[in-house]
């Protein structure tokens, strides 16, 4: 998405009601599914932004490489550009409908025996493959390769630390002196992390507990997009709340990695609220997207959150296997 840049800054507060964010969503079919997009063991990974503010990670497939990947919670395949394909000369796979924001289209697929990040190898990945013109990288890697990982996006030295999650919360991990309880679910609070329970949804996402102006929505963590987007039953609820004629809104076009593009309806969300958190002034984009549709959300308040987001924070560390996102504060 071109033209956007979030001004967020947070702070504390008691939690509340935002854990109902997190009640389960009607199950949909498995799809092959990649989101937004911008043209043109525990060791940290080199890592870096590409021009949308995404972070990049080196992955070396079948032996070769480092390729810059960006790292696509959005994302339940990883994805590879067909220049790189046919580079490493992948072995073809029978074409798949492959889902984006704004809508679907058939897509060539490909076996990679091989993809390593740093110490962490995933074998037999079957990847779409796209043009590099509509994913500005090498690839995309999906939630394919991160289930049961551990992943930590450290936006302020710009590395990647992936490793195996430990599992399940252990009980020394729990300090009950600092433990809120939240429609049954648990949230520990320390100095400068704070952990949000999540679920895991639609085969691609981590769900967070959130809020926008005091209404639970349903809330992803998407860091292959570079700004967030909520859907239009969201803007319905913000505006119902907030009617302000001095606010001014601007439209600016949503690509899409299949090669659709959207258009979205920019503004300052009033407030948003993860978990313990809440951050002020940040931007979004309304839009009624395909994705949404797919999620069965177009009726319910639903955003993705971008890296716009995602960068007023220190680093964000998403746990597949405990089900747990950690946001940890800038000093």
């Amino acid at each position: 998405m071109r033209g956007m840049m979030s001004q967020a800054s947070w702070t504390r507060r008691t939690l509340g009601a935002a854990a109902a964010a997190l009640a389960g969503c009607a199950a949909t079919r498995p799809s092959i599914l990649v989101n937004l997009t911008q043209p043109g063991p525990g060791d940290p990974v080199g890592a870096g932004a590409d021009l949308a503010g995404r972070i990049t990670a080196p992955v070396f497939i079948n032996g070769r490489g480092p390729f810059a990947f960006v790292l696509d919670t959005g994302a339940n395949r990883t994805v590879v550009s067909r220049e790189l394909s046919e580079t490493l000369d992948l072995p073809p796979l029978p074409a798949a409908q492959v889902h984006g924001i704004a809508g679907a289209e058939p897509a060539q697929m490909a076996l990679a025996a091989e993809l390593r990040i740093g110490a962490v190898v995933s074998r037999n990945i079957h990847t779409p493959v796209l043009p590099r013109s509509r994913l500005g990288v090498d690839g995309l890697l999906g939630v394919d390769v991160l289930r049961d990982r551990r992943v930590r996006l450290d936006f302020l030295k710009r590395e990647i630390r992936m490793e195996s999650s430990s599992g399940g919360r252990r009980a020394e991990d729990l300090n009950p002196l600092d433990m809120r309880r939240n429609g049954g679910l648990q949230t520990r609070i320390s100095d400068r992390e704070e952990v949000v329970p999540a679920r895991f949804r639609f085969g691609q996402l981590i769900i967070v507990a959130a809020d926008v102006a005091k209404r639970p929505v349903t809330a992803f963590l998407d860091s292959g997009s570079q700004s967030t987007v909520a859907n239009l039953a969201l803007r319905r609820a913000v505006d119902a709340r907030n009617s302000d004629p001095r606010e001014r809104r601007y439209t600016t076009p949503l690509y899409s990695a299949t090669g659709q593009t959207a258009e979205g309806e920019v503004g300052v969300l009033p407030r948003l609220d993860i978990g313990g958190l809440t951050l002020r002034r940040v931007v979004a984009a309304y839009a009624d997207l395909h994705v949404f549709d797919l999620w069965k959300l177009r009726d319910r308040p639903a955003i993705l959150i971008g890296v716009d987001v995602m960068r007023a924070f220190e680093a964000v560390t998403l746990d597949f296997g405990r089900r747990e996102v950690v946001f940890t504060l800038r000093e």
